[in-house]
C-alpha cells in the first residue's frame, strides 16, 4: 500500500515506527503499550468485563497504544488526544472520538470498527487523521456525515482519511488511495507541511460577470473559458505555519492569529521564492493559479457572485457571504484561521474573503471571445489577486471580483493559494 503522510504535529511518531510497535504487541485484555510514547488525554471505557475493567473508570493515557481481545461490545470515549493513538485488536466495537480545540494528531485503527462522530458544532476548527493500518477486508465506518457522505468507510482502497469540522458539519480534507489504484488521480493529496490540495475536473465555464449583478466592475465583461485539464488546488490559503517551515520566518503582520491563521504581508515576489523553495522539497510541482483557474475553482460551478448564490448587500452584512466568508462586517478587523467557513461545492475554503489571493497572470483586459487556459498579457504593471479580504464590502469578495497588486507592493490583507500539478 502507498504511504502518505498527514503532518498535524511533528511531535507524533512515524507510521513506519508505530507499524513496528504493532507487530511487538502482545494482545491483552486492556492495555497500554510503552513503545511509542506521546501526550494523550484521558480513556473512558464501558461496559468492559467486570474482571477487566470497571464499568465507566477513566485511564489517564501516558502512551499511545489501546488493545484488547475481548469479545463483547464496549463503547471506548477518546478524550483530548494529542499526538498518535493506536486503536487495535478490536472486534465487534463502537469507538466514539471527542476532541476538543488543542487536539491535533492521527487515531490509528486495525479490524472492524465504527468512529462516531461528535456533533460538528462542539469541535469548531478539529482536523484529524484516520488511519486504517491494516491490510484484510475488514471496514471502518465512520458514523455520521462527511463532506456530504453519510457514514463513510476506510477499507483497504481508502485506507487513510483527514476531516476537518468548522462547526457546521465535517469536511473530507484529504484520503489516500492504495497503490492498486494509483492510476486514477486521487480527489485529495497532501504533502509533509500538511498542505492539502482538491482535484478540480476540467471543464468550461463564464468568465466574469453578468451586467446586472450587484457590486460588477466593467472589467468584468462575461466570456466562455475553457479549462482543458485537470489541476490540484490548495483547499485553503497557504497558512502562516507553512510559510514558515518553508521560509524560516512569519512575514505576517496578524502573526498572534497563529500558524493556522493565513500568512500575509508578502509580495507577489516573495510569493515566487515561497513557491521555488517549496519546488526543491521534491514533494509536487506548485505554482500560483492562473486568473481563470483561480475564478473556475471559486465558482464550482456556480454562475452566482458567491459559490452559494447571489449577492444581495455589496456593502454591509450579506447573508451568503456570511456563511462562506471572512469580510468587514464578521472578521473583527482581523484574519482568522483557515477553513472555519463553509466550503464551497468542491471543498474549497476560503475563496471568498479573509485574504485576497495572489495569481500567475498579468493584468489586462480579457478578450472578446471564448479562450482556452487564458494566461493574461504578457507583461504588465499589475499582478492580479482575487477573492477579497477580512477588510473588504461584499461586492469585493464576489467570484469575479478583479484588483491589481504591483509585484514588490505588500499588505496585511494579502496572501496565496497554490495550484499543484498533477
Amino acid at each position: 500500500m502507498k504511504i502518505q503522510q498527514f503532518c498535524f504535529n511533528s511531535n507524533y511518531c512515524s507510521f513506519v515506527f508505530i507499524f513496528l510497535c504493532l507487530l511487538q504487541l502482545e494482545f491483552q485484555p486492556v492495555l497500554f503499550q510503552s513503545y511509542c510514547s506521546a501526550s494523550m488525554g484521558t480513556v473512558s471505557v464501558n461496559c468492559v468485563n467486570a474482571n477487566q475493567i470497571s464499568s465507566s473508570d477513566q485511564i489517564t493515557l501516558s502512551k499511545t497504544t489501546l488493545t484488547t481481545l475481548a469479545s463483547q461490545q464496549r463503547n471506548i470515549t477518546i478524550n483530548d488526544v494529542s499526538g498518535t493513538m493506536m486503536v487495535t485488536g478490536f472486534s465487534n466495537i463502537l469507538t466514539s472520538t471527542t476532541l476538543n480545540s488543542n487536539h491535533n494528531g492521527v487515531i490509528l485503527i486495525s479490524g472492524e470498527t465504527t468512529l462516531t462522530l461528535p456533533d460538528p458544532s462542539t469541535v469548531l476548527g478539529i482536523s484529524y487523521t484516520l488511519k486504517k493500518i491494516d491490510l484484510s477486508s475488514n471496514i471502518v465506518t465512520i458514523a455520521g456525515i462527511v463532506d456530504g457522505e453519510s457514514n463513510p468507510q476506510l477499507t483497504t482502497q481508502y485506507s487513510y482519511i483527514t476531516i476537518i469540522s468548522n462547526g457546521y458539519a465535517w469536511y473530507k480534507v484529504g484520503e489516500n488511495i492504495s497503490e492498486s489504484v494509483t492510476s486514477v488521480d486521487q480527489t485529495y493529496i497532501s504533502n509533509s507541511l500538511g498542505m492539502t490540495f482538491r482535484l478540480i475536473p476540467a471543464g468550461s465555464f463564464e468568465m466574469g460577470s453578468p451586467v446586472d449583478e450587484p457590486g460588477r466592475i466593467t472589467d468584468e465583461t462575461q466570456y466562455t473559458v475553457t479549462i482543458s485539464d485537470s489541476f490540484y488546488i490548495q483547499t485553503t490559503e497557504v497558512t502562516q505555519g507553512q510559510w514558515e517551515k518553508v521560509m524560516g520566518s512569519n512575514p505576517s503582520n496578524f502573526s498572534t492569529c497563529g500558524h493556522n491563521c493565513p500568512v500575509e504581508y508578502i509580495s507577489w515576489d516573495e510569493a515566487q521564492s515561497f513557491i521555488s523553495n517549496l519546488n526543491s522539497m521534491g514533494e509536487g510541482t506548485y505554482a500560483l493559479p492562473t486568473e481563470a483557474q483561480w475564478e473556475y475553482a471559486s465558482r464550482a460551478g456556480s454562475n452566482k457572485a458567491f459559490a452559494n448564490g447571489d449577492i444581495s448587500n455589496t456593502t454591509t452584512t450579506d447573508p451568503n457571504l456570511e456563511i462562506i466568508g471572512w469580510y468587514n462586517s464578521n472578521s473583527n478587523s482581523s484574519t482568522r484561521s483557515v477553513a472555519q467557513k463553509q466550503p464551497n461545492a468542491w471543498g474549497l475554503f476560503d475563496m471568498h474573503g479573509n485574504v485576497w489571493e495572489l495569481c500567475q497572470d498579468w493584468y489586462g483586459e480579457y478578450p472578446a471571445t471564448s479562450a482556452t487556459d487564458p494566461t493574461g498579457p504578457s507583461s504588465g504593471s499589475y499582478y492580479i489577486k482575487r477573492g477579497g479580504a477580512w477588510n473588504n464590502q461584499p461586492h469585493d469578495c464576489r467570484s469575479a471580483e478583479r484588483e491589481g497588486h504591483s509585484p514588490g507592493f505588500r499588505s496585511n490583507y494579502t496572501g496565496l493559494r497554490l495550484k499543484r500539478n498533477l
